[in-house]
């Protein structure tokens, strides 16, 4: 598969508009662009819709970007993606793809806040505005000595709990508990200390702390109890606009939100211990991840078991969950990148959260050693500087924007390339309705029996999760038949299972295929009354796969 573009740095704001807008005027019957809203400083917030003829009435997958305004490269992967797509669509694979579903794309959430990312020194979590509204007074990030960057501090402090690494220049460590003798350093971000009384330093507060990954309403949470909740659920243009495409495109099936870092995939809930949740859902989970493996090598991760404290205390508000336990749709997210993986660091388990500062000391040492043979551009040895407020400093360390946030440039297109090949086999797994063995018996003059078979050849069912079920989104399939007077037979059966519920095993004795209550194929039979030479149409429709049509002439 082929892209027009090149992925050799991010792109600003109107770099991906001219982008959207070229790719629309040039293939005007894949895909439609569109201006969902507006953010508050006037950049449009965009949809794209890419299928064969711009047909929707099919099974959708949706793919987003920059929740996180910072984490562009989530952003990056969606116009990679789109561009993939359009460029490569007369290849054999993209054009099936394009002709059994559709593909969503929101590529830039929050314009605002990556703007603000990539034009400034300062880091956003997801929009540049004060938040909270009423900060107390705390340390500052700042660009103090004018580099375009906010990098690290050190100070000599005879009470610091940091010490310069045995053998290294530029690294620190803790001390030791039994550490008495020689330097010892305060370690803080570069900047600034509004109220400072000559001795004490509090604690940083962020600048930029809304988060939009908090604000969705799933088990929401005020800011007194979740850090950059908002006001309410969806009181942002952004996530409202995300919610509502989700909402009012049915025809969703599977969601892919980008994010970055850590070189991992995340899947729901985070609200509950995976013991707790749904075992067929967590099943397909853990099938649908492990295409990753094909090229990405991205481990699997359940958010709560990962992140929570207890069943008190966890992220609460998030977009995957309210994607799965609100609307039953499955959700991953997808964390860009681990530049300690690039390192040769060994992945490590996320659910173990002890500390090994042995090995804390070595990854350290590993990353800096990568980083100055890749992207020495990101590094900044420790150099002296007077700060107004804290006298003589020394300011140093790693771009963190595009060295552990996002690939350096130069890193980009490679990780773009593996993230499509999984993005591909993700919307391959999509519910898909399929007539076969059709077959017409004359039972009388002008009477006849009508047979066939509705199938499901995705790996999805058509209700996609079991959490859906217990959501009551289980929709039926509904039939009808054009071209002759229907006297009996079904106007619509439950929906079909996919391959994802076949329960069997592999080798000799009693195993057998089955489906148990959730069969993915249905025979169906109508008796009909039409003339020798009629053409008759049956349809089959469902909300997540559209119409599916076979059509018989009668004997």
């Amino acid at each position: 598969m082929r892209q027009t573009y090149q992925y050799d740095h991010y792109w600003n704001y109107a770099e991906m508009e001219e982008f959207l807008q070229k790719m629309a005027e040039t293939y005007p019957s894949l895909m439609k662009l569109e201006v969902l809203s507006k953010t508050n400083e006037g950049r449009n917030i965009y949809g794209v819709t890419i299928s064969e003829g711009l047909k929707e009435d099919r099974p959708a997958f949706y793919m987003d970007g920059c929740t996180h305004a910072g984490e562009i490269s989530g952003s990056m992967a969606c116009v990679y993606v789109i561009d993939t797509l359009l460029s490569s669509h007369e290849e054999e694979q993209v054009a099936k793809l394009l002709q059994n579903q559709v593909f969503y794309f929101i590529p830039r959430i929050s314009p605002d806040g990556t703007e603000e990312y990539l034009k400034t020194p300062y880091s956003v979590r997801s929009i540049n505005e004060i938040y909270p509204p009423k900060q107390k007074d705390g340390f500052q990030a700042e660009d103090i000595n004018g580099d375009h960057k906010i990098l690290m501090m050190r100070r000599k402090e005879p009470y610091g709990a940091w010490k310069k690494l045995d053998g290294s220049s530029f690294q620190m460590v803790r001390r030791e508990a039994d550490d008495t003798e020689g330097d010892f350093y305060g370690v803080y971000t570069e900047g600034l200390v509004p109220s400072f009384d000559g001795v004490s330093i509090p604690g940083m507060k962020y600048r930029y702390g809304m988060d939009f990954n908090r604000n969705f309403p799933v088990c929401w949470q005020p800011e007194g109890l979740q850090n950059g909740a908002g006001d309410y659920p969806l009181d942002h243009t952004e996530t409202k606009t995300m919610a509502d495409f989700i909402i009012s495109h049915k025809n969703i099936c599977a969601v892919l939100t980008m994010h970055t870092s850590g070189g991992v995939l995340f899947y729901p809930p985070g609200t509950m211990p995976e013991k707790k949740a749904d075992a067929g859902d967590m099943k397909q989970y853990h099938t649908i991840s492990r295409l990753a493996d094909h090229k990405l090598n991205y481990p699997e991760f359940n958010l709560f078991d990962t992140f929570a404290e207890d069943e008190q205390h966890y992220d609460a508000g998030a977009f995957d969950d309210w994607c799965y336990l609100n609307r039953g749709i499955p959700a991953l997210t997808m964390e860009i990148w681990n530049i300690e993986v690039q390192a040769g660091c060994e992945m490590e388990d996320l659910t173990n959260h002890e500390e090994d500062e042995k090995k804390e000391k070595e990854k350290r040492l590993k990353v800096e050693q990568w980083i100055r043979a890749n992207a020495p551009e990101a590094l900044m040895d420790w150099q002296v500087f007077e700060h107004p407020q804290l006298g003589e400093v020394e300011i140093g360390g790693i771009d963190h924007k595009f060295t552990a946030q996002n690939p350096p440039a130069s890193f980009l297109a490679p990780e773009l390339n593996k993230i499509l090949d999984f993005t591909v086999r993700f919307a391959r797994t999509l519910p898909s309705l399929r007539f076969s063995d059709v077959k017409v018996i004359k039972e009388a003059d002008h009477v006849y029996r009508l047979e066939t078979s509705l199938y499901n050849s995705g790996y999805l069912s058509t209700w996609l999760t079991n959490r859906a079920k217990q959501l009551k989104f289980d929709r039926p399939v509904t039939l009808r038949l054009d071209g002759c007077k229907v006297l009996s037979g079904d106007q619509e059966i439950a929906g079909l299972g996919g391959f994802a519920a076949v329960s069997s095993g592999y080798g000799y004795g009693s195993n057998i295929s089955t489906y148990g209550e959730n069969p993915a194929v249905k025979k169906l039979t109508w008796i009909i009354s039409g003339n020798e030479g009629d053409t008759v149409e049956i349809i089959a429709e469902h909300e997540k796969t559209g119409p599916v049509t076979t059509t018989v002439v009668l004997p």
